[in-house]
């Protein structure tokens, strides 16, 4: 899934099950280069794995870069290919809608980060949440880089 020649997200499988996740790399032909803002990307994957109740995972690819599995995607039996593609566009639109109203995580201020710590959080013990590349947000709101 790309806009303006920047890769935000990939589609893999095969039919009838696909997953959608993150992009971590430029494409192969060069001309479609992947999100340098993986922080930024991260948030709104994380947003919306967890309002489709998908329980996001962050995973490493085969070149060792982490990214977010935000959901799987099933085609049933009695569902068309133009009922898929609608159901995607949705969930596509949706992704770029909370892409388009983050900024850049480190810029927020502190209310923010707390709040979004406490959206993001799986647990109510008040536990770090893990976004990308070594990098934590605690439930005080700041970010820490632990590395990988």
């Amino acid at each position: 899934m790309t806009r303006r020649r920047v890769s935000y997200l990939r589609i893999l499988g095969a039919e009838p099950q696909w997953a959608l996740m993150t992009a971590t790399a430029d494409e192969d032909y060069g001309r479609t280069k992947v999100c340098t803002e993986q922080l930024r990307l991260v948030e709104p994957a994380l947003l919306l794995g967890t309002e489709l109740g998908t329980s996001p995972l962050v995973e490493k690819d085969w070149g060792g870069r982490e990214y977010v599995q935000i959901c799987s995607i099933n085609q049933t039996p009695e569902q068309s290919d133009q009922e898929l593609t609608s159901e995607l566009n949705t969930v596509l639109g949706r992704f770029f809608e909370i892409y388009n109203s983050c900024t850049k995580l480190g810029s927020r201020a502190n209310v923010e980060m707390i709040d979004l710590h406490d959206v993001l959080a799986t647990d109510d013990l008040g536990s770090d949440v893990y976004f990308s590349d070594g990098v934590w947000l605690s439930n005080d709101g700041k970010l820490h880089n632990r590395g990988r």
